[in-house]
């Protein structure tokens, strides 16, 4: 589901958290709300770890405490299926609710 829209999601040699999103997302994620949005998910999730937020037009960079990339690329791929499922089952209501 995740792969929908993501990429991938890797470590790059500085230790920070790349995640590279498909091309037709592009426009929501340089949108300021957007940023917003990923970086008080990001504070919420990753808490004491999370360091900055850098967006570029199909990425974005999570730089966290040192150590902790592993682990926290974990959490945050953790919440992103969350997020897919989510939304798979809101359009899934909403094409039943149409056929109705």
């Amino acid at each position: 589901m995740l792969e929908l829209f993501i990429k991938n999601i890797k470590i790059d040699a500085e230790g920070r958290i790349v995640i590279a999103i498909h091309d037709q997302f592009s426009e929501y994620l340089i949108k300021d709300d957007s940023k917003k949005m990923i970086k008080e998910t990001l504070e919420k999730i990753l808490t004491t770890d999370f360091v900055k937020l850098e967006v570029a037009k199909t990425s974005a960079r999570v730089t966290v405490a040192e150590g902790q990339s592993e682990t926290c690329k974990q959490l945050i791929e953790a919440e992103m299926k969350k997020a897919a499922e989510m939304a798979a089952a809101f359009m899934s209501q909403m094409n039943q609710g149409q056929e109705s």
